[in-house]
């Protein structure tokens, strides 16, 4: 997701108690009524930017119906998200659950990121992607604490703040682990990191994934591609969250035009790569 495409700060919602968190080693979990088969477990769900090209209500119906999947990330700058109420309902209509919000901004303003995670809360979702300032740790590291909600800094690729794996451990090492990371696997590549070190170096603390892969074009440009045919050492990637039960957001990101075809395609490659990682 690029963060510059919205016209205004994105804000986020999330929820879950903090006893629901106690004792977790990798990531937030979600409750789910069961896990599709040729995923090997995972939670596998899709961030809505990716359906951007339609309004919200029609990519939920998309993400079920041509997708065949339960979980989605929610964008605050989809095209016709109503307001949270309405969210709610819409998810349920759809069969289909939240699995965090953003991408958003934090602040050192204890009060206006408080408003955030009271909507979090409402929603009922675990994580947040954020684009946090740098002075705004000491706050989320008590309001992350109280309402046990995770708040994952998204990279943004090359030139941010946040582009770099070290400027982000660096950041928050000395702050709470419910602050950590949302791999973006595909601006890590554009920003010349190996989102599988990130994975390596926020073990602990790497809650969500944005997973997509990006190529360089003849021009010197970076443009989405499907899964395995850029830069991404996919399933490497793979592999690992198998191997570490991962639980947090796991979602399958695109930006390119599309999105359904491709996105089923991937879905695909990423059922072949379980099948590999984990043949009966």
């Amino acid at each position: 997701m690029r963060f510059d495409d919205t016209h205004f700060s994105r804000r986020s919602f999330l929820g879950m108690s903090a006893a629901a968190l106690a004792g977790l080693a990798l990531a937030p979990t979600f409750s789910r009524a069961a896990e599709a088969p040729g995923f090997g477990g995972l939670p596998m769900g899709i961030q809505s930017y990716t359906l951007r090209d339609r309004p919200f209500g029609k990519a939920l119906k998309a993400i079920k119906t041509d997708l065949k999947l339960d979980y989605v990330e929610i964008w605050p700058g989809h095209p016709g998200l109503p307001k949270t109420a309405r969210v709610k309902q819409m998810l349920d209509e759809n069969g289909l659950k939240a699995t965090g919000w953003g991408v958003v901004s934090f602040s050192r303003n204890n009060d206006s990121n408080r408003k955030i995670f009271e909507i979090a809360k409402e929603l009922s979702v675990p994580h947040i992607t954020c684009d946090p300032d740098p002075d705004s740790f000491d706050s989320l590291d008590k309001l992350t604490e109280e309402y046990g909600i995770t708040a994952d800094i998204h990279d943004h690729g090359p030139g941010n703040r946040w582009g770099k794996i070290d400027a982000i451990w660096n950041g928050i090492k000395d702050h709470s682990k419910m602050i950590g990371l949302c791999n973006d696997t595909g601006h890590f590549i554009h920003a010349g990191e190996d989102p599988f070190r990130a994975c390596e170096v926020f073990k602990d603390r790497m809650h969500a994934m944005h997973l997509k892969d990006f190529k360089q074009t003849a021009n010197g440009g970076w443009q989405d591609c499907p899964l395995g045919d850029g830069m991404l050492p996919f399933r490497k990637i793979m592999k690992w969250v198998l191997d570490m039960h991962f639980k947090g957001d796991f979602s399958l990101e695109y930006e390119g035009g599309n999105p359904v075809k491709v996105c089923q395609g991937d879905l695909q490659r990423i059922e072949k790569a379980v099948s590999e990682a984990r043949p009966e």
